[in-house]
C-alpha cells in the first residue's frame, strides 16, 4: 500500500521506534511484500541498530536495502550476513534483489565468506543423499511456482490449468515413491545428516502425499523436531494439513480454503482463534494476520495470551 501523506509515513516511523525489534522485522518484511522497499529498509535499520541481527536479517536487509536504491549499505548489510554465517552463495548469486551489488565492491568479499561458511557446514554431510532430496525439492516447486502465472493466463477453471495440476499431482507420486524408499531405509534424515534444503524435502513431499501417507509418518517427523533435526514450523503444518483433511479444525491457521458461495480465499477453521499467535510463536511461526495477507485475507480475531 503506497503512503497517501507525507505526515502518515512520519507518524508511521515515530510509532515504530517504541516497537520491539521482532515487530519491526515483521512490519518490514511486510513492506517488502508490499513491494514498499524504502520502508522496508528503513525498518530494518531501526530493527538492527537496537540489537545484533541473525544471518538472515542482514541478508533480508541487504536485499530491502539495494531495492531502496542504497548498494552501498546494501553491501555492508550483505557482508555482516555473511560474517554472521549466511552460507546459501547459490542463492546469493541468482537473487534479483541483489543483483546492483554484483558489480560493486565488496561482492566477491561477501560470496567467498558465505562459500566458506557453505564449505564448512557439508564437509560432514551425506552428499549423495543430501544431491538427491535436492533434486527432488526442484521438482517438487518448479511448476508450483509457476501456478499463478498460468493461472492468471488460462483461468482457474480452465482446461489447461486441470492439466497443469494433472502434471503436478503426477510428479507428487513419483516424489513420494523416492522419498518413502530413503524414510524407510534411512529414518526422517535431519537437518546434521543432510541439510536444511534436503530436510525440508522430506517434508514438502509428505505434505503434498495422500492423507495416510502423511498420517504414517507424522510420528517420525515430531520425533525428528524434539531432537532438534527438524523445523517446528513444518510439524505445525503438517498437523493443520492433516486435521484439515479429517475435518477438524486446524491449530496454528496455515491452511487456507476457498469458499465455494463467494469464490473468496478465506482461513479453514482455527481451534480457539484467539489464541492462534500464540501457538504459532511457539513453533516459530509469523503472526497469523502478516500470514493470510498473501492471500489478500484480513485477520480480525483480537488475540490473547494464556
Amino acid at each position: 500500500m503506497k503512503p497517501l501523506l507525507v505526515i502518515t509515513l512520519c507518524l508511521c516511523f515515530s510509532i515504530s521506534y517504541a516497537q520491539d525489534f521482532q515487530s519491526l522485522i515483521q512490519e518490514g518484511n511486510a513492506k517488502y511484500d508490499a513491494k514498499e522497499y524504502t520502508d522496508a529498509a528503513k525498518l530494518y535499520d531501526q530493527a538492527l541498530e537496537m540489537k545484533e541481527g541473525s544471518a538472515s536479517n542482514y541478508y533480508n536487509a541487504a536485499c530491502y536495502t539495494a531495492l531502496a536504491g542504497n548498494d552501498k549499505k546494501a553491501m555492508q548489510y550483505l557482508i555482516k550476513s555473511s560474517e554472521k554465517g549466511w552460507k546459501d552463495v547459490s542463492w546469493m548469486k541468482k537473487d534479483s534483489d541483489l543483483k546492483s551489488l554484483h558489480d560493486k565492491e565488496g561482492w566477491e568479499k561477501a560470496t567467498s565468506i558465505a562459500q566458506a561458511n557453505l564449505d564448512e557446514y557439508e564437509k560432514d554431510l551425506d552428499k549423495p543423499l543430501m544431491a538427491q532430496l535436492e533434486a527432488i525439492h526442484v521438482k517438487d516447486q518448479t511448476l508450483r511456482q509457476l501456478y499463478r502465472e498460468a493461472e492468471e493466463k488460462f483461468g482457474r477453471e480452465s482446461e489447461e490449468m486441470k492439466y497443469f495440476w494433472s502434471l503436478v499431482n503426477e510428479q507428487d507420486s513419483l516424489n513420494e515413491l523416492e522419498v518413502i524408499k530413503i524414510i524407510d531405509e534411512r529414518g526422517w534424515v535431519g537437518k546434521s545428516v543432510v541439510g536444511g534444503k534436503a530436510n525440508m524435502t522430506i517434508w514438502l513431499v509428505i505434505q503434498h502425499a495422500p492423507l495416510e501417507t502423511q498420517e504414517k509418518y507424522l510420528p517420525m517427523l515430531r520425533e525428528s523436531v524434539k531432537q532438534g533435526e527438524s523445523s517446528g514450523s513444518h510439524l505445525a503444518l503438517l498437523e493443520d494439513r492433516i486435521q484439515m483433511r479429517n475435518g477438524n479444525p486446524q491449530t496454528y491457521g496455515s491452511q487456507i480454503t476457498m469458499n465455494p458461495e463467494t469464490g473468496q480465499q478465506e482461513v479453514y477453521e482455527i481451534k480457539d482463534p484467539e489464541y492462534v499467535n500464540q501457538r504459532r510463536k511457539e513453533v516459530g511461526l509469523g503472526p497469523i494476520q502478516d500470514y493470510v495477507k498473501r492471500w489478500g485475507i484480513e485477520w480480525t480475531v483480537e488475540q490473547k495470551e494464556k
